[in-house]
């Protein structure tokens, strides 16, 4: 019998890749992805997202205790749209909904010299409700997602973790909209 003091796992909630050290830490795949759709997710697996994405949607895989997904813009242009403008990129799970306290967050106001964030204000959407089962991205020319933006899905016991910062792209005049909700 493992002795919870020292971190061992009992057989049915063992994590599959553990570190040297212990640390939960599974293999992460990287996969590039250009302007299209955004492929069907994998778990394990870092998106790197080097084109503007036109409207899609995804579901999460099933996964296990600590699974993740990780998705983030890289672009050598600072102006680049995560998502194409007025489109919409979205992930569901089909659990009953993500795990309260996740959240994404965002520079609140837009600059309003249209080139550079002269606030330092931060907003964001949370999962608050059990029905929280959906991230909406959508594309705005004068404001993002742009370069930089991630999320980061992990699997928890039995729901799916969102967390993630999205950052403006263009001129900045408009804010970003992330949103989770209800599907």
């Amino acid at each position: 019998m493992a002795n919870p003091m020292y971190g061992q796992n009992k057989a049915d909630r063992a994590i599959a890749s553990l570190s040297p050290l212990g640390i939960a830490a599974p293999t992460v795949a990287k996969k590039v992805v250009g302007a299209g759709a955004f492929p069907s997710l994998v778990v394990n697996t870092h998106y790197i997202v080097t084109g503007t994405i036109t409207a899609t949607s995804q579901e999460l895989p099933s996964g296990v205790l600590g699974d993740v997904i990780y998705i983030e813009m890289v672009s050598e242009t600072a102006a680049d749209l995560m998502v194409t403008n007025a489109a919409e990129l979205v992930f569901t799970t089909a659990d009953t909904g993500f795990e309260y306290g996740g959240s994404i967050s965002w520079f609140a106001n837009a600059a309003s010299n249209g080139a550079a964030q002269l606030t330092k204000a931060v907003d964001k959407t949370a999962c608050l409700a059990a029905n929280d089962n959906t991230v909406t991205l959508t594309g705005a020319t004068a404001g993002g997602p742009g370069n930089g933006s991630w999320l980061c899905f992990t699997k928890g016991e039995s729901l799916w973790r969102v967390e993630g910062f999205m950052y403006g792209a263009g001129a900045c005049t408009a804010v970003v909209n992330a949103a989770i909700a209800n599907s």
